[in-house]
């Protein structure tokens, strides 16, 4: 896959990505759509990335699934990248891009149906997130969204993991750790004590190799 030239507030950032992440993208795309059916889904019906990146999540499922995507990311210089690497994988067409913070995005209720995000949501102000995600999902649908590298990850890419792993320990990398600790503690409450009586079938914790959270919503 061919990477584009970053801006250069954004060469750290997509350098980390590429080395570390990329892998692990293919490998959630593959996991999501054998575990959702995404594949199932029709050309009508919309996949939303929030904190999308460059995008290669949104791309790799583009191969599994005739969904159409809307890209979400704050920051305008990586949409604008992201948008390169659509037109690259021939999917521009089937991708509307929104710059907006996930907390500040206006989508109608109901009209999603799934929801990916890979290390984002612990950067953000994690309940609105997660309650904007309840409230975007049809019925029935599902949101996965945390920072886990994957289930079924290569010996040699766990290693690799492990490596990017050791370098955020070592303040190298900005994961956040300590807001996302909290997320997994406080996220979880959030969810259980507002939406899961009346608007969730299940919440569950998943350990990916990181930690990500599965939100089924209830059928009405």
């Amino acid at each position: 896959m061919k990477f584009f030239e970053p801006h250069e507030s954004l060469k750290n950032f997509c350098e980390t990505s590429r080395k570390y992440f990329f892998e692990g993208y293919q490998v959630i795309a593959n996991e999501v759509n054998e575990w959702f059916g995404l594949s199932k889904l029709s050309p009508r019906d919309t996949i939303l990335e929030f904190g999308g990146g460059e995008g290669f999540i949104s791309i790799f499922l583009s191969k599994l699934t005739p969904a159409k995507f809307i890209y979400l990311d704050k920051n305008p210089y990586m949409a604008e990248l992201a948008r390169k690497n659509f037109e690259e994988a021939g999917i521009i067409d089937r991708v509307k891009i929104v710059v907006s913070e996930v907390e500040k995005a206006e989508f109608e209720k109901n009209s999603m149906d799934f929801i990916i995000a890979r290390g984002t949501i612990q950067f953000t102000d994690y309940k609105k997130t997660l309650s904007n995600a309840v409230e975007w999902l049809k019925p029935g649908k599902v949101a996965f969204v945390g920072c886990g590298f994957g289930l079924n990850i290569s010996d040699e890419y766990r290693a690799k993991v492990d490596e990017f792993i050791k370098k955020a320990e070592a303040k190298e990398v900005n994961t956040e750790p300590d807001k996302f600790e909290e997320l997994i503690i406080e996220g979880y409450r959030h969810l259980m004590d507002n939406y899961f009586d009346d608007r969730l079938e299940y919440v569950k914790a998943l350990n990916m190799k990181g930690f990500i959270f599965e939100i089924k919503k209830r059928l009405i």
